[in-house]
């Protein structure tokens, strides 16, 4: 499956899209590391064909931050699952 990646506008603040942006980090880090990326695009700036992307050695410091965001939602499941993924990260880049 294709995945999507979320588009807002050039002044929208993303602190309120939390939840998409770290949906997105999440599906881009598990695609990225099936398929041997080095960058992951995170969203895409609306109607400018610019992309805000995250490199490889900023993934473990972003699903920490996507981690903690879940742990205060209790969103208990995703949190497991990031859980999973930093272990994947970590025998993936050792």
């Amino acid at each position: 499956m294709t995945r999507r990646i979320p588009i807002f506008e050039y002044n929208e603040e993303l602190k309120s899209k939390k939840h998409q942006v770290y949906k997105s980090l999440i599906d881009g880090v598990t695609e990225a590391i099936k398929t041997d990326k080095e960058t992951i695009k995170l969203c895409e700036v609306k109607n400018s064909g610019v992309f805000i992307t995250v490199e490889k050695p900023e993934w473990k410091d972003s699903l920490d931050s996507a981690l903690k965001y879940y742990v205060s939602t209790e969103e208990y499941e995703q949190c497991s699952k990031i859980k999973k993924l930093i272990d994947k990260l970590w025998k993936y880049l050792n």
